[in-house]
């Protein structure tokens, strides 16, 4: 029997509610078999400012998907070369994967309109499933333009590539709009968080002092 895994990355700098509202709305798109929350080592993008330690953006997923029996927590990319590029993971993970694993790569509109700037894009779709979530239909004219300009075909409520064997899933389910950089700024001012994140990551984030001036 083939295992669907999902791959949920990011910075993860807080994780928070959306991220998991994301993962579960995914599992259940796809009847995903796991969700493996994947924290990038060196974000390619974000190479140069200022992130929180690997160890501390680890310990915060695993206390936030602790109870989830969905998700899992991964430290894949802190073990490969940096920068962590995508492509570097998937290679890995299906190298080293036990039995036959069909991966498939969660993400928003506005991330994989920027596809093309990725490392080694045209091998990254080669290798994944990849589940696209826009928020009410957002920019979704561009998002199908992209499509058919990457050789995916509309077939049976979703996107296919028939060279790749690969395919597009979209979704318009309203989730939760939190991001992490505002997070971080809200903690800097003093602000509550409460309702945006974990409580145990609420708590994790207080008795470490994360993103305090």
């Amino acid at each position: 029997m083939i295992r669907k895994t999902g791959i949920l990355g990011g910075t993860f700098d807080p994780v928070h509610n959306g991220h998991l509202a994301l993962a579960h709305a995914a599992g259940k798109l796809c009847e995903l078999s796991e969700v493996m929350l994947l924290p990038a080592a060196v974000p390619p993008h974000k190479q140069g400012q200022n992130i929180s330690d690997f160890s501390h953006r680890t310990e915060m997923l695993t206390i936030a998907s602790r109870e989830i029996p969905l998700l899992h927590v991964s430290s894949l990319e802190k073990m490969l070369p940096p920068p962590s590029y995508t492509i570097d993971t998937l290679q890995y993970l299906e190298l080293h994967s036990i039995g036959e694993v069909e991966f498939y790569f969660i993400i928003g509109a506005d991330a994989f309109l920027d596809i093309p700037s990725w490392y080694k894009y045209t091998e990254v779709l080669n290798h994944c499933h990849f589940i696209v979530f826009s928020r009410n239909g957002y920019k979704r004219k561009k998002l199908h333009r992209i499509f058919k300009q990457l050789n995916y075909s509309r077939r049976k409520g979703r996107w296919e590539n028939t060279q790749s064997g690969k395919s597009i899933f979209t979704s318009d389910t309203s989730l939760p709009v939190i991001s992490s950089s505002d997070i971080r700024k809200r903690i800097s001012a003093g602000l509550p968080v409460k309702k945006l994140l974990p409580e145990g990551v609420d708590r994790y984030i207080k008795k470490n002092g994360l993103y305090q001036c």
